[in-house]
């Protein structure tokens, strides 16, 4: 099974100065989730009323198979490696 990343590393370089940030993502993650099912169900309330005055049933297959879509593109993340080079610097995203 497949599990959303926990943590995430950022490392900056200008040349001068260099920072490393660990950023614990199993503590940040549920704090977004509940902004997220507070936008959610706000939202909900308008979908809803969408739905009944359009009377267009046929995307709702769609939104709902969004869902698992995401949490797969999410589990999908750890591993993923970023580096990004300029001329005044460089930037490394690491995620676990």
């Amino acid at each position: 099974m497949k599990w959303p990343p926990y943590l995430m590393k950022l490392h900056f370089d200008d040349g001068k100065h260099c920072f490393g940030l660990w950023v614990p993502l199993f503590i940040i993650g549920p704090i977004v989730l509940v902004f997220l099912l507070a936008i959610f169900i706000i939202l909900l309330a308008f979908a809803i009323l969408a739905f009944v005055f359009s009377c267009q049933w046929h995307w709702l297959r769609s939104v709902l198979m969004g869902v698992p879509a995401v949490y797969n593109l999410i589990s999908s993340l750890p591993g993923v490696k970023v580096n990004i080079n300029t001329t005044d610097g460089k930037v490394d995203i690491s995620v676990y």
